[in-house]
């Protein structure tokens, strides 16, 4: 236990990592609170929540319209005219007019108008999901990226899987839950694609280069004939392996509390937690967000930080199993930035009629990449309902392989 705490001690206390971690959660602190402008909007949401339900109903709907509508006369009352919805008075609205009205009553008219979008938007829910054809969508899918053959069949049988479970989506009315608005806000993008992007990259950054520095240590400070030649010798890789993966899951702890604590703190998730995650407010690209499950905004959020955590696990593992060969740290670093380019640019140089086009997405540099679509039917090209749970079991394996061939390698090797 000593040797392990003293191995993470190495990583712990280095200077760089120290003002990494600083200079990263300062940074994501920055793009949180610079993009927190419309944070009092979204707290209208957890206002609509309270009073008539997370579901969307008929009798909901119903008197969301009967509270629009006697904000519309308390609207009249305060311009003396009478309006048939919030825009047609903004529209008729002068620059010099707007100075007649006092913040108080501008905070109401922002907050009606807010209501009749989110009202309005909800209206529409059944009409712009019945024009969703999710089999002919993946057949355009594959005229416009060109897959044939083999892949093309795949890829289709696969969405007939979808299709079922877009059809039972609409049946449980698993949409019809009220989310942020997606296209004016595109709260889902800004956390689990920009935020959560720099967290995952600042991390793999730290974790490549703390576990390198830990197993190359003593080569680097020329003091492995010393060390490895004693007692306890070459059993130390096992401690450095484990004080890795320690150090990775601390940076990442950190690394995650900081910044979420900042963004949740500045936007308010308390009453959408148990939203579904395939909510028609959070629909942001021309395809809505539908996951393979029935899974909370809260339980997405849990099972991608697990995704996380142990993508990050397992490039520490593999990390360490080329730094025992490598014995430098930089040259380490560049080897595992360069893999992790190559295998995410890997289907790229596959045949598009083969399904070797998929199997080869089947890598940590895609799942890292394509994080904010983890579980999602609706996510493109990787759209498999296997894809998380089958790429983590397959690295999981060649990962204990690596460092299983490299420990024992290491074991006889010469440590000149």
């Amino acid at each position: 236990m000593r040797i392990f705490l003293h191995e993470c001690k190495k990583a712990l206390t280095s200077p760089i990592l120290i003002a990494l971690l600083i200079v990263f959660s300062a940074f994501n602190i920055f793009i949180i609170v610079s993009s927190s402008d419309h944070k009092k909007e979204l707290k209208m949401v957890n206002e609509i929540i309270d009073r008539y339900g997370r579901e969307i109903t008929e009798e909901s709907l119903k008197q969301f319209e009967i509270d629009i509508q006697s904000d519309l006369s308390g609207l009249t009352e305060i311009t003396g005219k009478q309006f048939e919805s919030i825009y047609d008075f903004l529209d008729g609205l002068s620059y010099e007019e707007q100075e007649l009205y006092s913040d108080k009553e501008w905070d109401f008219f922002n907050s009606l108008q807010l209501k009749e979008m989110y009202f309005s938007m909800a209206n529409s829910i059944d009409d712009s999901y019945a024009e969703i054809d999710v089999q002919d969508g993946a057949r355009g899918d594959l005229k416009g990226y060109g897959i044939s053959g083999k892949a093309a069949e795949t890829y289709l049988r696969e969405n007939e899987e979808f299709a079922k479970r877009f059809k039972e989506m609409i049946k449980n009315e698993e949409h019809k839950e009220w989310f942020f608005a997606g296209k004016p806000y595109f709260m889902h993008s800004f956390l689990f694609k920009t935020i959560f992007m720099h967290i995952i990259i600042e991390s793999l950054l730290l974790i490549v280069l703390m576990t390198a520095l830990i197993t190359t240590y003593e080569f680097e400070n020329r003091t492995q004939l010393l060390t490895y030649s004693t007692r306890r010798g070459r059993r130390l890789m096992k401690d450095k392996l484990a004080a890795s993966l320690a150090v990775s899951t601390v940076i990442s702890l950190f690394l995650f509390t900081i910044t979420l604590g900042t963004y949740f703190f500045l936007f308010d998730y308390s009453h959408v937690w148990k939203t579904s995650i395939s909510s028609a407010f959070n629909w942001e690209n021309p395809f809505p967000y539908v996951s393979w499950w029935d899974l909370s905004v809260g339980e997405f959020l849990v099972g991608v930080l697990i995704l996380v955590f142990i993508i990050q696990l397992l490039f520490s593992g593999l990390t360490f199993s080329l730094a025992v060969i490598v014995k430098n740290s930089y040259i380490t670093f560049f080897l595992v930035a360069t893999l992790f380019i190559l295998a995410w640019l890997l289907p790229t140089f596959m045949p598009k009629s083969s399904n070797l086009f998929f199997v080869s997405s089947y890598t940590l540099s895609t799942l890292t990449m394509a994080i904010s679509q983890s579980f999602m039917g609706s996510s493109g090209l990787i759209l498999f309902k296997n894809f998380e749970w089958m790429t983590i079991s397959y690295w999981t394996i060649i990962t204990i392989i690596f460092c299983t061939i490299t420990y024992k390698r290491f074991r006889k090797m010469d440590i000149q």
